[in-house]
Parts: structure tokens; sequence; C-alpha cells
């Protein structure tokens, strides 16, 4: 049996499996922003060690019945269980296997944590201003990644890919044949996040929306694209002055020039670098889904749009499960 932690920003969850399949899980409201603020890593640890406990408890079992810990996520960053550097890309599902740092965990749960480690794409020896459009970082999302290549079928998961992850960080990723070849990363998720709740936008908008107005979402890219983010935000607060539209149009907007500013880093690598992209997947909700959908039709209608749903399918898990089957071939 294994217990898996997938832990993010502000948010932690532990997985119970057995036999590839997920006896229980629990979710708890911690993460690496709390150790951050607090400047105490001891409060991450803490709170995994508690849901840990509890779910042991819970299902009758004890620390001995767990063959191993696992943990991916914000785990490896400064504010987490134990800083490791990311690996560098190209990297496929094999080189994250070996490359899974065994730290030994002294003060809460006083045995071995296996972390995977995030990826970085540093162009050159060093990051320079020169050359830091090109530097991103992820943690997480590489063992999601694996998980969705493991939900598509044969005949597209080797095809060259572009993998979008929407979310507090955002991250887009070329991938092909299995291997990730490079990624760019965006702070979408958390944009909306302030502008919707700290700015005078606020009153203008909605924040738990499930389905968007395409049409919006269109204008507000093209009015992007043209005029820039500064510009189009503002217009939001125009249409509730001169009350022309309502607060499903104006979020619909809001989220087409968010997004928007994606589809235009994705634009960019397609038209430099990643030219052979023949699919686009999205891993997201179903509403966030259909934005990225209708943006990416509007910059190429060629590139063909396949959803991979994030309530019908835990790639963080199923990406777990397939670092353990590499692992467990590597051993025999």
């Amino acid at each position: 049996m294994f217990a898996y932690f997938d832990s993010g920003t502000s948010n932690s969850r532990l997985y119970l499996i057995k036999d590839g399949t997920i006896i229980d899980s629990i979710r708890k409201a911690v993460g690496s922003k709390d150790c951050s603020i607090a400047r105490d890593n001891g409060i991450l640890l803490k709170g995994l060690k508690e849901i840990y406990d509890e779910l042991l408890e819970k299902n009758g079992l004890c620390d001995g019945d767990i063959n191993e810990i696992y943990a991916s996520g914000m785990v490896t960053s400064p504010y987490g269980i134990k800083e490791v550097p990311h690996l560098d890309i190209p990297i496929d599902l094999n080189g994250l296997c070996k490359s899974i740092y065994a730290h030994y965990e002294e003060m809460f749960f006083k045995r071995n944590i296996n972390l995977i480690r995030g990826l970085r794409d540093v162009p050159g020896k060093n990051v320079t201003i020169e050359n830091i459009f090109d530097v991103n970082s992820m943690r997480g999302e590489e063992t999601e990644i694996f998980g969705i290549l493991k939900y598509l079928g044969e005949k597209v998961k080797n095809k060259a890919l572009a993998i979008f992850m929407p979310g507090s960080h955002t991250q887009i990723t070329y991938v092909k044949n299995g291997q990730i070849l490079d990624f760019v990363s965006t702070i979408s998720g958390e944009l909306f996040y302030a502008i919707s709740r700290n700015t005078i936008i606020s009153s203008s908008i909605e924040t738990a929306m499930t389905e968007y107005d395409e049409n919006m979402v269109r204008h507000a890219y093209n009015v992007l694209k043209k005029y820039g983010f500064n510009k189009a935000i503002y217009l939001i607060n125009t249409m509730r002055i001169f009350d022309i539209a309502d607060n499903f149009a104006r979020t619909s907007f809001l989220e087409g020039a968010i997004v928007g500013g994606d589809i235009l880093c994705f634009e960019k690598y397609v038209n430099e670098k990643w030219h052979d992209i023949e699919f686009a997947i999205i891993y997201a909700d179903r509403g966030m889904a259909e934005v990225y959908k209708a943006l990416i039709k509007a910059f190429d209608d060629r590139i063909s749009t396949l959803t991979v749903y994030k309530s019908e399918v835990n790639c963080s898990v199923e990406g777990f499960l397939e670092i353990l089957r590499a692992r467990n071939e590597s051993w025999r």
C-alpha cells in the first residue's frame, strides 16, 4: 500500500492507494503559502502528518502498513518538505522516475518520503535578463502530464501535443512521443483572483461561474490583441458604468482577456518553435475548457482540441500510478 501527497500552494491532498486503486483520500487547506508567510516549513509537515494519521486511523491502518510515501507539487520548493532542484527538460517518464529524491523526514514522519521533482526550462547555462522570457518552471504538473498521456489513445499520445493545464500558475507544455520537450508558464489563475477581489472590477463580475459567453470570450481576445491588457480589463468597468452587459457577459470578457494572454504566448511558441503541433489537450473543468477551446480555435482552427475533464479524471493520481509502474519495472 502506498500513500501519495499532492501538495500545492494552498491545499494538500493525500491518497491511500492499493493495487493501483484509490482506497481513500483526504484534503486539508495547508500548503507552501502558509510556510512562506510564517517562514516555517514545519507548518506544512505538521498538517501533512495530521491528515496522514487521520486517514490511517479511519482505515484501521498503522504506519507500518504503508510500503512507501510519495509526494509531488510544491513539496520540493523552498517552502515545502525539502527544497530539491528542478530537473532540466527534455525528460520522459523514466527520467522523472530515476530522479525521485528520497528524503528522510525526521521531525514528524520519521521515515523516507519520496519527492517527485519539478521541471525547469533554462536556455543556456545561466538565467539573464536577456533570456528570462524563455525560462519557465513547474512543480506538480509534471506528474499530471504523464497521467494525461495515459488517458489519451495511442494514436494521439505520440503526436506533437500542446497540453494546457489552467490553474493559479497555468502551464502549456509541448510533448511528443511521451517526452516533455518545452513549456511556458503564466500566472493567469492568480490574475483572475487578484482582479476579481482587489480592483474596481470586482463588483462587475461573478467569481464562481461554470459556463461562459463564447462571443464575449472571443471579443475580449480581439480587444486584447488590438489594445492590450490594461484597456481590455478597464472595458469591463466601462460596461458596468453604461450598463451594456450583465455580470455573466462581463465575467466571460474578463476570462477571455486573461486566457487570451495564454493564447498569445502559445501563438508565439507555435510560430517560433512548436511548428508541428497537431493536438491541443486541455486538462480543466468544463467551463474553463470551453474558454480555452474557443480561443485556440480563434488562433488556429487547424489544431484539433481534446479535453480531459478534471471532474472525471484525477491526472495527479494517474500520473503517480504511471511513475509507480515505471519504478517497479526498473526494480525487476
